[in-house]
C-alpha cells in the first residue's frame, strides 16, 4: 500500500538529506538559467542573421540560399521564444477553472499555484507545509519535480528545436549555393567533358595495345 507521504520515514539525522535537496534545487535552478541564456543567445543570433539575409535578397545569385536560411532563422527564433515563455499552469477541479488544492500536483511553493488562491488560504497551506519536516521535504520534492518537468518538456525541448532549425537552415543554404554554383559554372562541365574524352582515348589506346601484344 502506498504511503500518504513517502518522506515520513526519513531518519532523524537529516543533514545528508538536506544537502541533497539543496544541491538538487541549486542544480535545477542553474539548468533553468542556462536554458534561458541559450534561448536568448539564439534569439539574438537568429534575429541578426535574419536581418542580414533579408537585406541581401536582391542578390540574384544568393537569393534562394538566403531565402532558405531566413526561413530556418524564423523557425529557430520562434522556437527560442517558446522556450522562455513562462509555464504558469495549475491543477484544476474537474469542470471548473478553480485551483484544486487537494491535488497531488498542487505545490504551495510555486507562484503559479499559490497566486490563484486567497492570501488567507495560502498562509494556511504554507503553515501546514511547515508543521513537520516530512511535509517540507514533500513540498520541496514537488517543487524540484515541477522544475524538472518544465525543463524537459518545455525549455530544452524547444531549445533543441531552435538549434536544429538554425542548423538545417544553414546547411540547406550552403547546399543550395553549391548546387547553383556547380549548375551555373559551364567551365566545370567542359572540363569534365574533356577529362572524359581523354579517358576514352586512353581506354581505346590500351585496348589497341593489348590486341597487338597478343
Amino acid at each position: 500500500m502506498k504511503r500518504e507521504n513517502p518522506f515520513d520515514e526519513i531518519p532523524e539525522d537529516r543533514t545528508a538529506v538536506d544537502n541533497i535537496l539543496r544541491i538538487n534545487v541549486t542544480n535545477q535552478m542553474r539548468l533553468t538559467v542556462m536554458a534561458d541564456q541559450k534561448a536568448n543567445i539564439m534569439i539574438t543570433v537568429a534575429s541578426i542573421v535574419f536581418s542580414v539575409t533579408v537585406a541581401n535578397l536582391d542578390n540574384e545569385v544568393m537569393k534562394w540560399p538566403l531565402l532558405f536560411f531566413a526561413f530556418g532563422c524564423t523557425i529557430s527564433l520562434l522556437a527560442a521564444i517558446f522556450a522562455i515563455i513562462p509555464q504558469t499552469g495549475y491543477p484544476k477541479k474537474p469542470g471548473t477553472n478553480e485551483i484544486d488544492r487537494d491535488s497531488p500536483a498542487f505545490n504551495p511553493l510555486f507562484f503559479g499555484h499559490f497566486a490563484h488562491i486567497p492570501i488567507e488560504e495560502y498562509k494556511e497551506d504554507y503553515a501546514e507545509t511547515l508543521m513537520t519536516d516530512d511535509r517540507i521535504y514533500d513540498a520541496l520534492a514537488g517543487d524540484i519535480y515541477g522544475i524538472g518537468t518544465t525543463l524537459m518538456n518545455n525549455k530544452y525541448k524547444w531549445l533543441r528545436r531552435s538549434y536544429m532549425a538554425f542548423l538545417v537552415g544553414m546547411s540547406g543554404a550552403i547546399t543550395i549555393f553549391c548546387v547553383q554554383t556547380i549548375g551555373s559554372a559551364d567551365w566545370i562541365w567542359d572540363m569534365m567533358g574533356a577529362v572524359g574524352q581523354e579517358l576514352k582515348f586512353l581506354g581505346e589506346g590500351l585496348c589497341f595495345y593489348s590486341l597487338r601484344c597478343q
